[in-house]
């Protein structure tokens, strides 16, 4: 998995955890007004702003629910990764690939379901899906099954995974 398909997974979890949509975070980072409303400020990189906001947002809740140490989960992750995400939000490919599926909450969960491994239920809170592993693809994958079926179900659900000692 790319930091571009990371990304993507953040921006899709996180529009779909505002305030506006399932209200998990309190953010509003990408509806309609904060476009206009940061424009002025990041004239060239509305996009990134927006992405910044909401990742943080969502990392906060996050860590509330699961905690810190020793854990990952799709909005804290290894530096590299981080910094790769970065990159790619500030991308203006990938931007206008990726903004068409933020109109619309069922485009959003549509393609979230795309980059997502099946199968999953979710469960309210913390949801454990095992160690870190050598592929963070396949454990992404997992962890965004859980969050299109919480999406679909209406349940808060936090994906995360441990680190080995």
């Amino acid at each position: 998995m790319s930091a571009e398909m990371v990304t993507e997974l953040r921006v899709l979890v996180g529009s779909l955890g505002e305030k506006g949509q399932a209200n998990w975070w309190t953010s509003e980072f990408f509806s309609v007004t904060a476009g206009a409303f940061l424009s002025p400020v990041f004239t060239r990189s509305v996009f990134l702003a927006q992405y910044n906001g909401v990742t943080t947002a969502a990392a906060r809740v996050h860590d509330d629910v699961i905690g810190v140490g020793r854990t990952i989960h799709l909005f804290r992750l290894p530096i590299e990764l981080e910094q790769s995400c970065q990159e790619a939000a500030n991308n203006p490919a990938f931007v206008a690939r990726v903004r068409p599926y933020l109109t619309d909450r069922q485009k959003a969960i549509s393609r979230l379901a795309e980059l997502a491994s099946a199968g999953h239920e979710p469960s309210p809170g913390p949801v454990l899906l095992g160690l870190v592993g050598d592929d963070i693809a396949t454990d992404l994958a997992r962890a965004a099954g859980v969050y299109v079926a919480a999406f679909q179900q209406q349940v808060q659900s936090f994906p995360y995974l441990r680190e080995a000692v």
